[in-house]
């Protein structure tokens, strides 16, 4: 089932493009700045195009998960914000659970998936889905501090609550 309305090659394409807009996020670590004020949503606000290199030098987790599918979503196809709601503009972790859909089994998690941490609503912390390892353990990058984005296994937390998918 589609949250994002595509058809299944256009879907393949645009987890593409989230994945490779976090992976350009993975690279530029030490550029990005982590913060919780307005400036964290320079990446939408400042149109930041993966594709051309371009990265928000400012973003917290829900910001820079919210980028990188605003990648793959709004500019590889013009789909509606399916992450917070809210126009591209605006969301948290917490808006995040209230928007797409939960992938029921690790199994059926795929790139472009949002891992989302925490103890209950509204959540704490959000991760993007970049793929698998060759022993099946699934990875994402994590921005979630000054020093990262980083690349770890989707449960390098305790509190992994659950898996969506907004593709």
């Amino acid at each position: 089932m589609s949250v994002s309305g595509l058809s299944k090659l256009h879907r393949i394409h645009a987890r593409d493009r989230v994945v490779a807009a976090a992976m350009l996020g993975l690279q530029n670590a030490p550029r990005i700045n982590y913060t919780q004020g307005p400036a964290r949503w320079e990446g939408i606000n400042h149109h930041c195009n993966a594709r051309l290199g371009q990265y928000p030098h400012n973003a917290d987790c829900s910001a820079f998960a919210t980028w990188c599918i605003w990648n793959g979503l709004y500019l590889g196809f013009g789909v509606r914000d399916t992450v917070n709601g809210a126009n591209w503009k605006a969301g948290y972790t917490g808006t995040m659970l209230t928007h797409g859909m939960r992938v029921v089994h690790e199994g059926n998690v795929q790139r472009g998936d949002c891992a989302i941490y925490g103890h209950g609503a509204p959540g704490e912390h959000t991760a993007i889905v970049v793929g698998r390892r060759a022993d099946g353990t699934i990875m994402v990058v994590s921005h979630g501090s000054q020093a990262g984005p980083f690349y770890l296994p989707a449960h390098y937390r305790g509190d992994l609550m659950e898996f969506r998918r907004y593709v």
